[in-house]
């Protein structure tokens, strides 16, 4: 390969409430590539941060439109969506954005694609992705095109050059059919119950449930987007498994990231202020999480499923949906409409949109040789639109790029130093920042939270829910900033904070099991060390094993002297795993074990499809993945973790009185207490993945007076009734710890004895066949 650099001609634009980059199908057809792994190395993708890319790091912020001229009659432009993966490599071509759809018109008559007509122009634009046509209608006084950013919408601060949208039979694009299932509602398994959701196929395949199914029902429509957060692992499955049932995807988990989509609908509220009146409230949610607006191809879907007998949406109605139609979301009110236009059936809104920069993007890549085959132009015709390669990518090697060696640092250094500039950079202010944080006071400030986890897990989800109410606390009002950077199970990020985070107070790293069992086996690629890091506050949770009952399963005795052993359904045994692994040992439970499912919810279908015979699940998953199948007598709830109480005993878990604890069902078994080198491990990982699982740390050598302000402000929150009546979901009932005696409680529970490695060491070893590097 030859290392060459090449350059894509781009316009940076805003479209609705998102943000794409936009191309001429003809420059990306010139780099020889394949379009996925240019726009992937354009982007800086897969990574958390697009720190190497021109990607926003969201998913309103991570896409693209790749427009060129029609010459089919009645079409002006085709354009294609791409939705680039941020922590994937992979780009998703699967459906439209109807907030990037208003770029095309613009671009249009900025090309001279279109020719501007007197007070407005008509532009027939189709959509490669899904073959639908939008009529876009822009301002052009006096036949000239002027874009006048006269505008404003909800969800923009700004104004921009209004675009009228028409989604001409927008119905069935996707599936054939606007309900593919035949149904207005259906009920779909999920979790061992059946949830009731309108499946609909109109601008975007939607799955759309009720307020009440997503756990919102009597909640201020304020609160959905931070209530719905202890949801989102549910909402999620209940959206793969309306992917299967509407023929998108053979299994819940092969469905994709971005399609369907997930709408939550409720009745509006009356009492709203006459501005803010509407006739349905509807939050979505984008890649697993909130959207800030409303994705205007699902509001098409949902104008449509308004005028529908017997959907979710048409049921939260108060009255019959007319032509138009008020929809509250996050960002403000909107207002669609649906007309019979020439026998059509036409549904559109208003959009905004605006040039932000226009670039040109060097593409610094090593080049093939021969040169990769344009992508033909027929694979941009509706029936075949633009598919993710499913060989791996040639830039794939480009993700992990090396790092720097301390050789190459301090040669840095040295070359500073070689200037005359040592003093004033390593013993002034410029690396080592006074601290601010000292006189009681975090205004001005902001705090940076540094999540080593992928958006959307539960780790995350508790992160910015503590992270944005602590704030509140901390004199000063600082503002809040959280990071994700994932990668390594947690070490990525963990590593990175370890290194170059400012121990000044205003950094934080949040902790959970995934980063703290890589540390206890002492893994090679764990740089960090919570020895290194002071605490400001922990948090706890619980959980419980289950077992299939048709695997002759009553109760824990059940678990030894079998005839077969049990399989166990594991993610990753150097991770949360472990715990549950430790304790099979402790038990001498007879299983057997196999890894690499994604996650807890894949092996929670597993076991009921009878895949896997025991599992464990920690409290917030408890409600929706196990009490269904244990009320129907298809699991049995064995045994909880227990918590570790002020002793270091092992004691029952207060979200489960009734379940005998790990250290009960040893005594059940045996016939006594048990005790030794395995107890003794056992209890330390329970103390390190439940009892103190989640915590938030700054660097050593953060001031006393600024890691005291921290936790003092943390304490004051874990007291607040206000507080912990919003917390109750997101916490599942486990209490914030952060008073004076944290550190020294916190330092007992990381002390991890010699003994309990080389146990934890051998067990993997010696069990599972694994070897900790």
């Amino acid at each position: 390969m030859n290392n060459t650099t090449l350059t894509v001609p781009t316009v940076w634009m805003r479209g609705g409430t998102s943000k794409c980059w936009v191309f001429e199908r003809g420059d990306l057809d010139a780099t020889g590539l394949p379009i996925d792994d240019v726009l992937l190395r354009l982007y800086g993708s897969p990574d958390p941060r697009q720190v190497d890319g021109v990607g926003g790091a969201t998913s309103t912020t991570s896409k693209a439109v790749i427009l060129s001229k029609s010459s089919e009659p009645g079409v002006d432009v085709e354009y294609t969506f791409a939705q680039v993966g941020i922590d994937e490599n992979k780009v998703d071509w699967g459906s439209n954005c109807g907030n990037c759809s208003a770029v095309v018109a613009p671009f249009a008559l900025e090309k001279g694609w279109v020719q501007p007509q007197r007070g407005e122009t008509l532009v027939r634009a189709r959509n490669t992705n899904t073959g639908q046509m939008i009529l876009q209608r822009v301002s052009t006084p006096d036949g000239q095109w002027d874009p006048q950013l006269d505008t404003t919408i909800p969800g923009v601060p700004f104004p921009g050059t209004a675009v009228g949208l028409g989604f001409v039979d927008p119905a069935g694009r996707t599936t054939g059919r606007l309900l593919p299932t035949g149904n207005a509602v259906d009920a779909l398994p999920v979790g061992g119950a059946e949830v009731q959701a309108t499946l609909l196929d109109a601008g975007a395949p939607l799955v759309i449930v009720s307020a009440e199914t997503a756990g919102l029902g009597g909640v201020p429509f304020e609160g959905w987007s931070l209530e719905v957060l202890p949801e989102l692992e549910r909402l999620d499955a209940v959206r793969r498994a309306g992917a299967v049932a509407m023929g998108l995807a053979v299994t819940p988990e092969g469905a994709e990231r971005a399609i369907p989509k997930l709408a939550i609908a409720g009745p509006a509220d009356p009492s709203s202020a006459a501005s803010e009146r509407a006739d349905v409230q509807i939050m979505m949610l984008s890649m697993g999480n909130p959207h800030p607006a409303l994705a205007i191809t699902g509001s098409v879907g949902l104008t449509i499923a308004a005028g529908t007998a017997g959907t979710v949406v048409q049921r939260a109605l108060g009255a019959p949906a007319g032509e138009d139609l008020q929809i509250r979301t996050p960002a403000g009110t909107i207002s669609t409409w649906r007309r019979s236009i020439d026998g059509s059936d036409v549904v559109g809104s208003t959009r905004t949109a605006r040039v932000l920069a226009r670039a040109s993007l060097p593409l610094a890549l090593p080049v093939p040789g021969t040169g990769a085959a344009p992508m033909p132009q027929e694979d941009l015709v509706p029936t075949a639109p633009f598919r993710a390669s499913e060989e791996p990518s040639p830039l794939a090697a480009l993700a992990e790029p090396a790092r720097h060696s301390r050789r190459t640092v301090l040669t840095a250094v040295g070359l500073f130093a070689a200037l005359g500039l040592g003093t004033t950079i390593f013993g002034g202010s410029l690396l080592n920042p006074a601290a601010t944080t000292e006189d009681g006071d975090f205004a001005g400030e902001t705090i940076q939270m540094v999540i080593p986890l992928a958006e959307g897990g539960g780790t995350d989800t508790w992160a910015r829910f503590i992270g944005s109410e602590m704030v509140h606390y901390i004199p000063g009002t600082p503002g809040f900033a959280p990071t994700n950077e994932a990668g390594g199970e947690g070490i990525t990020g963990s590593n990175h904070f370890a290194t170059s985070a400012r121990a000044n107070g205003t950094e934080v790293l949040v902790s959970t099991a995934s980063t703290v069992v890589p540390w206890v086996l002492g893994r090679d690629a764990v740089k960090y060390s919570f020895e290194d890091l002071t605490p400001v506050l922990v948090n706890g949770t619980g959980g419980v094993i289950y077992a299939r009952t048709a695997a002759g399963v009553g109760d824990v005795t059940d678990l030894v002297e079998r005839d077969k052993p049990l399989v166990f359904g594991g993610i990753s045994a150097t991770g949360l795993d472990l715990t549950t692994l430790v304790a099979f040992d402790l038990l001498g439970a007879d299983t057997t074990a196999t890894f690499g499912f994604e996650g807890r919810g894949p092996v929670n279908l597993a076991l009921q499809r009878g895949e896997v015979d025991i599992d464990y699940t920690t409290t917030s998953s408890y409600a929706s993945a196990v009490e269904g199948i244990a009320k129907e007598g298809k699991a049995t709830v064995l045994m909880s973790f227990g918590q570790l109480d002020a002793g270091g005993n092992v004691v029952r878990d207060p979200n489960f009185p009734d379940v005998p604890t790990v250290a009960e069902a040893y005594e059940k078994i045996h016939g006594q207490a048990p005790s030794g080198e395995k107890f003794e491990a056992y209890k330390t990982l329970l103390g390190l993945t439940y009892t103190y699982q989640k915590g938030l740390w700054v660097p050593q050598g953060t001031p006393e007076k600024a890691v005291a302000l921290l936790r003092d402000s943390a304490h004051a929150m874990s007291e607040d009734q206000a507080f912990n009546g919003r917390a109750d979901k997101i916490l599942g009932g486990y209490p914030i710890s952060a008073d004076e005696t944290l550190p020294e409680r916190v330092a007992e529970a990381y002390t991890v004895s010699d003994s309990t490695k080389h146990y934890v060491q051998r067990l993997l070893h010696d069990t599972y066949g694994i070897t900790v590097e």
